[in-house]
């Protein structure tokens, strides 16, 4: 028995497994390994190490969200 391994992008996969599933079943084993892009989950590790190892309350300091919101839009 041979492997094969192949990178496919996003915007292609749905078509070749198509091809790949309309093949004779016999001694064709199709074995899926879905993976993010690797940017995507670099971001996102990133992000969720900073959030869960920083404890800083952000809007701590804003009494009133309403209006916070109102200069920081007479600002720009």
């Amino acid at each position: 028995m041979r492997n094969v391994s192949l990178q496919i992008d996003d915007n292609i996969y749905n078509n070749v497994m198509f091809i790949l599933n309309s093949l004779k079943r016999k001694g064709l084993k199709i074995v899926e390994n879905k993976q993010e892009t690797t940017n995507q989950t670099t971001k996102h590790k990133t992000l969720k190490e900073f959030l869960d190892t920083n404890k800083t309350d952000v809007f701590r300091f804003i009494d009133d969200p309403m209006q916070w919101q109102k200069n920081q839009r007479d600002s720009w």
